[in-house]
């Protein structure tokens, strides 16, 4: 079942919807049109699991991207330029010299056209060439959808000019509804992290990033990519998370530069870092379809 409410107003007058999407086991997951944001996943219990804004206005500088789906290039490029086809393309910067998340004109800033079929709701959004810099005219489609204990994103884009297209989703989550999450277990089926400047791999075996088995976070700091993930579970408060997806690598971020450090830990399937100037997995270019998924199944 889907409802739906006027969340809040943009300065220049344009209305904010919020979207809940009600599972046959009692989860709950509200997603504003505003940034395709997940503001809020309540378990049957009641317990909200992911950082979220109770105003729009809150939502409105970006900090965090916390919930907001995230495009058309996801986690850094390095020096905001790279190469196609032998052609020069500078983007934003916003992340000292790197471009961050697509920048300021990026997916999570945009009210996206909304539309229910059934039980799925269909979001869709049109970016034109150059906006931020990146190339091609991009159209996009993602549907979300809750069944009994799983939440579904599935992502579609296609382009008129070769461009880079790297889509992931932003939530962070707390299984204890609350606090810290020093006291969780994270798993991330993983034997190689990446480096960002360089198509370098680096087994994790024997360093602190070995999240192969179960570990506590414990005060373990992490912005880092993991390579050829199939899975990540997060255990807290007698609760499982498991994250799976059709992209590659994942991103976990254990929020230590949010407002309230380590309220939140993101896990966001994506390609690596800097894919776009290492091996360009994330090139779409016309005829082609980017096409991936990503699944949040939750055991309690």
């Amino acid at each position: 079942m889907i409802s739906a409410w006027t969340f809040g107003t943009l300065p220049e007058g344009r209305v904010v919807t919020a979207y809940q999407l009600t599972s046959e086991s009692g989860f709950r997951a509200v997603v504003l049109d505003y940034g395709v944001t997940l503001q809020a996943l309540y378990l049957p219990d009641g317990r909200n699991v992911t950082l979220g804004h109770d105003s729009l206005d809150a939502y409105l500088d970006g900090a965090g991207y916390r919930g907001a789906i995230i495009g058309p290039n996801a986690n850094r490029i390095v020096g905001a330029s790279f190469e196609i086809d032998g052609q020069h393309v500078e983007v934003s910067t916003n992340d000292g010299e790197n471009n961050l998340h697509s920048g300021d004109t990026g997916f999570h800033t945009q009210i996206w056209n909304a539309r229910i079929e059934e039980d799925v709701l269909i979001f869709s959004h049109t970016a034109q060439a150059g906006t931020g810099g990146f190339p091609g005219h991009l159209s996009v489609t993602l549907r979300i959808s809750f069944r009994n204990d799983t939440l579904r994103l599935e992502m579609r884009a296609e382009t008129n000019a070769p461009t880079p297209v790297n889509l992931t989703w932003h939530p962070y989550w707390n299984l204890n509804g609350r606090g810290r999450i020093d006291g969780h277990d994270l798993s991330v089926s993983a034997d190689n992290r990446s480096i960002l400047e360089t198509a370098q791999t680096v087994p994790v075996k024997e360093t602190r990033f070995d999240f192969r088995k179960a570990l506590p976070l414990g005060h373990v700091r992490l912005d880092d990519n993991f390579k050829d993930v199939k899975e990540a579970r997060l255990k807290g408060h007698s609760t499982e998370l498991k994250v799976t997806s059709s992209l590659p690598d994942m991103q976990v971020y254990t929020g230590d530069a949010l407002s309230v450090p380590r309220s939140g830990v993101a896990l966001e399937p994506q390609f690596q870092p800097n894919d776009i100037n290492l091996d360009q997995r994330s090139l779409l270019r016309p005829g082609e379809i980017y096409d991936h998924w990503i699944a949040y199944r939750f055991d309690i």
